[in-house]
């Protein structure tokens, strides 16, 4: 706003510092020079705040304009007071105001060139876009960036340029891609067409392409190249796959005939579903979903016929097993059969073989625990004289019980922990026999430095040797290992004592 004020009034005040007054000569020096002065820095000022764009150029140019006439203003109202003594410096002030704001108009501007190239270049752009649309042309994207460039590109000239490079390249880019257009359209229409040869029912190509050529008319190019190529792949799947598919699907058909097992459930979905999706137009898909069904049918007849060897097999095995409990086998068995009625070879396989390798199992534990009760007085003899020879005589008992009841799985179980039981029993054993040695051995070095020593044989600790090591003994041979080790821990402890005693 300052620099707008200092644009009006400088030159009134440059006018009113040099015209002639009827004070002294002094007087109307100081006060001209002060007003000039002040007048020459207020447009010092208006210059500096308006120099640069377009915009301001012009701006200051209509300010200074509005200071011109106010100047003329001054200068004609003083002269009808006065009369014509300032006549010249009025007309001078005017003048060179005026000439001011010409030059702010026409010079100052910076980009004056580079902005009538714009317009130049605008002139023959939209002459361009008037002739392509005579033509038939749809040039609707460009010719808006053409306007938005009229608006907006005098103020800013290198914006503009801009803005006609992009509709220049949209111009030229909407030119040739009518040309590739027409081909690709042409090249969608056969595909189009031989997909309808193919398939007479189909509809989805057809309605992409009429949509296509829609949007071409409307001017929208690249939407429609779109939907023509999507037009061209629509119809090259129905091309490739409708009867590949279709002969899939009646294969399938075929083999799932009369079939209603539930273990193939899954397949007449496959195929429910593959018949939805040639419905749909998707034939590909379709041919995914039904082309494995004829192979897995004609596995699952293998699987039967192979669950019926499997199965007789296991038959021919329950009659042959002697000495064995066959209810579980038989009743397994008549689920083996009873999938294989229903068609399940599958599962009628897993549970033949399952009873093959249960009678195996069964076999070969009846043949080892029957070896091993034959052997019972071994077994008894590995046990015998323990103070806890009822418990294990209990176990052994057991164990002919589950034979006897033809538990041989069990059996056999039984029979395995009480070897490993025994064997436990027999290694500690074997240890704590060692240990008992080794500190007999010592005890006998031992007693002749105790009688060196004076120590005599109703000493206590002598006396806890002597009572250790028979206790211990006679705890190894009761089988009561524990105990043994106990005894033997307090007699080296009895044997420490009087070795520091000698």
């Amino acid at each position: 706003r300052a620099a707008a004020a200092a644009a009006i009034a400088w030159p009134s005040l440059i006018f009113l510092g040099l015209r002639s007054t009827e004070a002294d000569f002094e007087a109307r020096v100081a006060a001209g020079l002060t007003l000039v002065l002040i007048g020459a820095l207020l447009y010092r000022t208006a210059a500096t705040a308006f120099s640069g764009g377009f915009r301001q150029a012009r701006y200051h140019a209509l300010l200074t304009g509005a200071g011109a006439v106010t100047v003329a203003s001054v200068w004609f109202g003083i002269r009808s007071d006065v009369g014509a003594e300032n006549d010249l410096v009025g007309a001078a002030i005017t003048l060179l105001t005026v000439g001011v704001a010409l030059r702010s108009w026409f010079i100052e501007d910076e980009q004056r060139a580079l902005r009538k190239r714009f317009k130049v270049r605008l002139d023959a752009l939209e002459s361009r876009l008037l002739e392509l649309k005579a033509q038939g042309r749809r040039v609707d994207q460009a010719t808006s960036l053409v306007r938005t460039a009229a608006m907006e590109g005098f103020s800013d000239p290198d914006h503009g340029m801009r803005l006609l490079d992009d509709a220049e390249e949209d111009v030229d880019r909407t030119i040739s891609l009518e040309k590739d257009v027409v081909a690709i359209e042409a090249d969608a229409l056969s595909s189009v067409e031989k997909a309808e040869a193919v398939a007479p029912t189909v509809r989805r190509p057809r309605s992409a392409f009429d949509a296509a050529r829609r949007e071409v008319e409307l001017g929208s190019l690249r939407e429609g190249e779109a939907l023509f190529r999507q037009a061209k792949r629509r119809a090259e799947t129905v091309v490739s796959w409708w009867a590949k598919a279709q002969e899939k699907i009646e294969e399938a058909s075929l083999a799932l005939a009369d079939r209603q097992e539930p273990h193939l459930a899954r397949l007449h979905e496959a195929l429910a579903e593959a018949r939805k999706r040639m419905a749909k137009e998707d034939p590909m898909k379709a041919f995914e979903l039904v082309m494995a069904i004829p192979e897995q049918v004609a596995q699952e007849q293998e699987a039967n016929e192979d669950a019926e060897g499997l199965v007789s097999e296991a038959r021919r095995a329950i009659e042959a097993a002697d000495g064995l409990d066959l209810e579980p086998h038989r009743a397994l068995l008549e689920d083996a059969e009873e999938a294989l009625r229903a068609a399940d070879g599958r599962q009628a396989a897993g549970i033949a073989e399952s009873i093959r390798r249960s009678l195996v199992v069964e076999r070969e534990a009846m043949d080892v625990v029957r070896r091993a009760l034959r052997q019972r007085s071994t077994i008894e003899a590995r046990f015998e004289g323990f103070d806890d020879d009822d418990t294990w005589a209990a176990r052994l008992t057991d164990i002919e019980a589950d034979a006897d009841a033809r538990r041989w799985t069990q059996a056999r179980r039984a029979l395995d922990s009480l070897s490993a039981d025994l064997d436990a029993q027999e290694r500690d054993r074997g240890e704590a026999e060692q240990l008992l040695d080794f500190l007999q051995n010592e005890w006998r070095q031992l007693r002749a430095q105790v009688e060196a020593a004076n120590i005599g044989v109703g000493d206590e600790d002598r006396l806890d040797v002597e009572r250790l090591l028979g206790a211990a003994d006679s705890s190894i041979k009761r089988g009561m290992t524990e105990e043994a080790l106990e005894a033997l821990t307090a007699s080296d402890g009895a044997m420490e004592r009087l070795r520091r005693r000698c």
